[in-house]
């Protein structure tokens, strides 16, 4: 009797451990003796069968109505902290949101009249002029690993006023293919000055 018990409660864990993508899922048994539902894409482990006698319920899967609280708390713009060219007059600044699986993002750079001299050459340099002068964004996550990269070329850019009235500023406004759990592992930016220092004002 014993052993028709137990493969019943063992059908009743694969029903629940199967329903969806078996490749996603694995069937752990921890040292107490239960079993446990391994998800290997999100590292989340719950508990299907205890002491191979109760079954519980699985709780891992969130309820659509989370998940579209957390996918509203992503669309609030996240404003990142300004970035400075060492020794030039010359900052940037990125905002970012999340929606359907798109990282939009403002990137900024100010203020516009440090950047004229480039804008001069190009219109007297036809060579220069097919160069792609710009930035590298890389968003990172806490600890410094790459999440997603975006390339810049100022040619792109638009010149709109600035927060400072008295100044101007080029703004480059749009998106790129990202995951909620990339957007979510995003925890700081870095720049790469794609740029010649020659051509931008020192800093005051």
């Amino acid at each position: 009797m014993k052993p028709a018990i137990n493969i019943l409660l063992y059908g009743i864990a694969a029903l629940l451990l199967f329903g969806c993508d078996s490749n996603q899922y694995q069937v752990v048994t921890g040292s107490d003796g239960a079993l446990y539902r391994f998800n290997k894409k999100t590292g989340e482990l719950s508990m299907v069968l205890e002491d191979k006698k109760t079954v519980r319920p699985d709780k891992a899967h969130k309820s659509a109505e989370v998940l579209a609280k957390e996918d509203d708390s992503l669309e609030k713009p996240a404003d990142w902290k300004e970035s400075r060219y060492p020794g030039k007059n010359l900052k940037v600044r990125l905002e970012t949101v999340w929606r359907e699986n798109k990282l939009c993002y403002r990137f900024s750079s100010y203020p516009y009249k440090s950047l004229e001299k480039m804008f001069e050459k190009k219109k007297q340099d036809y060579v220069y002029s097919l160069m792609k002068p710009g930035f590298t964004i890389e968003l990172v996550d806490k600890n410094g690993f790459m999440v997603k990269e975006i390339r810049i070329n100022i040619w792109n850019m638009t010149k709109v006023p600035g927060k400072d009235k008295d100044e101007e500023e080029l703004v480059m406004n749009s998106q790129v293919d990202c995951t909620r759990q990339s957007y979510q592992s995003i925890g700081g930016y870095t720049v790469k000055w794609l740029l010649d220092p020659d051509l931008i004002e020192d800093e005051k």
